[in-house]
């Protein structure tokens, strides 16, 4: 019997473990920390044969493994995964094993801003069709686990990270998306050229039978292009302009051109999505669901009825005039500046959190533009706060909990301000996630009186 090893017993490790037990594998997971929620599932999984390791990782757990499937968290630098790849073992990701037992076509999107609205969006516009589909992928849901259930006439809508394309053999989306490439995750990448190396991954494996669409006004389109127009159809979209094939704005309407044809979609104004960023990923999305054989009135129908997602520009309540904006999915500072373009009112900046080392520049000068205070905490408060004066920022306080930002936010704020949690970092110093974190926003805020 084959013996795989999992590292990282989260929501890809255990969905991986599910899949390859199903498919007559001897499973072994490891991770650092016993931190699973559903106990009923670590049970269940024992109860088929898996045995857990929690706790000091080493290379005595590679015994008999003939394959390594990694959690996106893991890095190359990992000891285990540095003996695995010496030792001849196979290293793939949770969506390398999903594409190995899927029987439909993979709709995959990438990119460091608005994967996750976008990959929402398809997939609403596939259930309006009436297709089999899946959602899942880098939104937490397992990939593998979700993609063996889809029939072959079904379509999967998956979000795939740098951190999972990094570790694949012979993934081959259908259609594929990289929205964008600002900087972000250099703590694991290191440089701007490995991180957009590694999602360039993404259509390694594609043919001149897929499709990829690229954003006609990003940096690194051009290097993506010459990687994959030889062996791949490109396409584009674009907010600023029309282009041959792709989607693109028409006086205020979504267009998708493609193979000689124009689909007009619905206008801007129509969407429940608002800003340019979303105006991208709809139109990203749109042509993906083309591509995917979708209807153009079940596409107008997603379009019309998707809400934004919680923790992405959400609205959370207005009091005394002063309205308070969840943006906990604001990751890195492109998504930040981005938030706080969304408003044409002085903003109220809550920030900072696990620090990823992204260059600050860019982020302090939107915040000396649009924020009239700036409140930081976490790790990165002291870097944030050196960045902000050296941009000229005066108005900044530190605080040491979302307790305290929340109630420094509400004294600072004038009526007809906004109040928006957009960190500009990741949550894992004082969270377990970015959701976690926003809940924390949202709660402190309905307390407020």
């Amino acid at each position: 019997m084959n013996k795989a090893l999992i590292m990282g017993a989260g929501v890809s490790g255990l969905g991986a473990a599910h899949v390859l037990l199903r498919h007559g594998w001897q499973v072994a997971i490891t991770d650092l920390k016993d931190t699973i929620r559903g106990r009923m599932e670590k049970t269940g999984l024992e109860q088929l044969g898996a045995v857990f390791y929690f706790g000091p990782q080493n290379e005595s757990l590679l015994e008999n493994v003939t394959l390594l499937v990694i959690s996106p968290v893991i890095p190359r630098e990992n000891p285990v995964v540095s003996a695995a790849l010496k030792r001849g073992i196979s290293v793939i990701s949770e969506v390398e094993l999903a594409y190995r037992v899927t029987k439909a076509p993979i709709a995959a999107i990438t990119g460091t801003n608005g994967k996750t609205t976008t990959t929402a969006l398809l997939a609403a516009m596939i259930e309006c069709s009436g297709k089999p589909f899946a959602l899942a992928g880098n939104l937490g849901i397992s990939l593998s686990r979700e993609a063996e259930l889809v029939p072959e006439n079904g379509i999967i809508a998956a979000e795939v990270s740098s951190f999972q394309v990094e570790f694949i053999e012979r993934f081959h989306p259908r259609v594929a998306a990289i929205l964008n490439i600002t900087p972000d995750h250099l703590e694991r990448h290191h440089t701007m050229e490995a991180y957009a190396a590694a999602k360039a991954r993404i259509f390694e494996n594609m043919d001149m039978q897929d499709d990829l669409l690229l954003n006609a006004e990003d940096s690194y389109t051009p290097l993506f292009m010459k990687k994959a127009q030889s062996h791949t159809r490109v396409s584009f979209f674009s907010t600023a302009r029309e282009v041959e094939s792709g989607a693109f704005l028409r006086n205020g309407y979504l267009v998708v051109r493609t193979g000689g044809q124009e689909t007009t979609l619905c206008k801007t104004t129509d969407l429940q999505l608002k800003g340019d960023q979303n105006y991208q990923n709809a139109l990203a999305a749109s042509f993906m669901a083309i591509k995917c054989g979708i209807a153009r009135e079940s596409i107008i129908q997603a379009l019309k009825q998707f809400h934004p997602l919680a923790n992405r520009i959400e609205s959370v309540r207005t009091l005394h005039g002063v309205s308070y904006y969840n943006d906990s999915k604001a990751t890195n500072t492109d998504a930040a500046i981005k938030g706080m373009q969304s408003f044409d009112r002085p903003v109220i900046l809550i920030a900072g959190g696990y620090d990823k080392g992204i260059p600050l520049d860019l982020f302090m000068n939107a915040a000396k533009k649009h924020a009239r205070h700036l409140i930081l905490l976490g790790a990165a408060a002291e870097r944030f706060k050196k960045a902000a004066l050296e941009a000229g920022i005066s108005s900044i306080q530190m605080v040491g909990s979302m307790h305290d930002a929340v109630l420094s936010a509400q004294k600072a704020a004038h009526e007809g301000d906004i109040v928006l949690l957009s960190p500009a970092c990741s949550s894992f110093d004082m969270y377990n996630d970015m959701e976690e974190r926003g809940m924390d926003f949202k709660k402190e805020v309905n307390h407020l009186s």
